[in-house]
């Protein structure tokens, strides 16, 4: 909308409010047609804000480098009170040293300077001292600085990843729930940086997630992984661009790693984008170590065409097997969560009822009903309930176990809790009630 590109829209968005009080001068001047007065002041609102940021990642994220920087400033203008010269290493410091400012932001407050200077100071060459700037040039300059400056909160250091890390560890138990997490990534972070700190924090958490094994990566990588998530949702089809256009670094994945294989394959599962980014070897690896494992296969949603063909791969498989195999937690939560986002709760049900009536013992028996039958008993169908009643009426193991009659009258009440009379029972002469 046009408005949207207004100064009066963007002041109500300037980050810090001791700036946005001091940017009502600059406003006044303009509107005035004091453009002189405007330019002047604009710089020096700009130098105030970049220190005030500086404050902020100094006091709220402990940030070494803004400490330094500060330092820095506060040594030369305490040796030289008279000498601006700090404000230019302020300016140059923050842009080498930090990711404040993107490219574009810093040649634009370079122009600001030289028009600041040549508005400030006398030319004594000229008949016109003072050079008095257009009103077109003053704007052009209030509107880079708002969108380049002002109006973003301060982003950290080209250190950002360590002080991350350290943060992200420290919630993590206190951030159990998925949202809570995300809302707290974002809040505190992810909404306040640009894109080159978001590019760089994406490879530095991919790295650290599917690369590094040191103790404390061990120890935290599930937390990591997370973030991870949060980071990669928020600008999917970016982040794609990035790992098909860098696979030499995206493949690098330490895979002898039993937790980073299964984490990546779920990674790859929920986002098979990923896959097909990656390098041949590393598909090659990962698809060898599915054909040599039925968990690993279960969460390797991504090497088949669909979900629903990739259940029917699990079965065949687990028919193949001298023992049908069984999924692992994190693989059952995978699937859950796949078949919920593409509409195939049904197809993912099929397999657990097959699971259950596959059991070749009683023990395996309890355990199956309780994992594939009971957990879901809300979600199945009347037909689902149907092959259910009848894979107990076939196998011995399922109906002849002691804990049959009271998992059999948990199931009817399950199916007489929707499916009341709709069910006759008598049809499965082998079940105890």
């Amino acid at each position: 909308m046009y408005y949207q590109e207004s100064i009066e829209y963007k002041v109500d968005s300037i980050y810090h409010a001791k700036t946005k009080e001091y940017f009502n001068e600059v406003y006044s001047s303009y509107n005035n047609g004091n453009y002189r007065s405007a330019m002047v002041m604009l710089y020096s609102v700009v130098v105030c804000d970049l220190i005030y940021k500086l404050q902020e990642l100094s006091d709220r994220y402990n940030d070494s480098i803004a400490v330094s920087i500060l330092e820095k400033v506060k040594k030369e203008q305490k040796e030289n009170p008279g000498n601006p010269k700090w404000e230019t290493t302020l300016i140059t410091e923050i842009n080498e040293r930090t990711n404040l400012l993107e490219t574009q932001d810093a040649l634009n407050i370079d122009y600001l300077r030289k028009h600041r200077h040549l508005s400030a100071h006398p030319v004594l060459d000229q008949l016109d001292m003072l050079v008095k700037p257009n009103k077109e040039t003053v704007r052009a300059n209030i509107m880079n600085m708002l969108e380049g400056i002002l109006c973003k909160a301060p982003l950290l250091s080209k250190k950002f990843i360590s002080t991350f890390l350290e943060d992200l560890i420290s919630v993590k138990d206190q951030l159990i729930k998925d949202n809570e997490f995300e809302n707290y990534l974002n809040s505190k972070y992810l909404s306040k940086i640009n894109r080159p700190t978001e590019e760089k924090l994406f490879r530095d958490i991919w790295k650290f997630t599917f690369r590094l094994e040191d103790a404390k990566t061990n120890e935290n990588r599930d937390a990591i992984y997370r973030a991870l998530l949060v980071l990669y949702e928020k600008d999917k089809v970016s982040f794609n661009s990035m790992i098909d256009s860098d696979k030499s670094y995206f493949s690098h994945i330490s895979l002898e790693n039993e937790k980073i294989l299964n984490l990546i394959v779920e990674f790859m599962s929920l986002f098979p984008l990923v896959f097909n980014s990656m390098e041949e070897s590393v598909k090659l690896i990962i698809k060898t170590k599915a054909d040599n494992s039925i968990d690993i296969f279960s969460k390797s949603i991504f090497l088949s065409e669909s979900f629903t063909k990739h259940i029917e791969a699990i079965i065949s498989r687990m028919e193949s097997a001298f023992i049908p195999g069984q999924l692992s937690d994190s693989g059952q939560k995978l699937l859950f969560k796949v078949s919920k986002e593409q509409d195939a709760v049904n197809q993912l049900l099929d397999l657990f009822i097959y699971i259950f009536s596959a059991s070749r013992s009683y023990d395996r028996a309890d355990i199956n009903f309780q994992n594939y039958i009971f957990v879901y008993g809300d979600l199945f169908s009347r037909e689902h309930f149907i092959k259910i009643l009848e894979a107990i009426n076939k196998n011995s193991q399922l109906y002849e176990r002691r804990q049959a009659w009271e998992d059999n009258t948990t199931l009817k009440e399950l199916i007489n809790m929707r499916f009341k009379d709709e069910i006759d029972f008598e049809n499965y002469p082998n079940i105890r009630l």
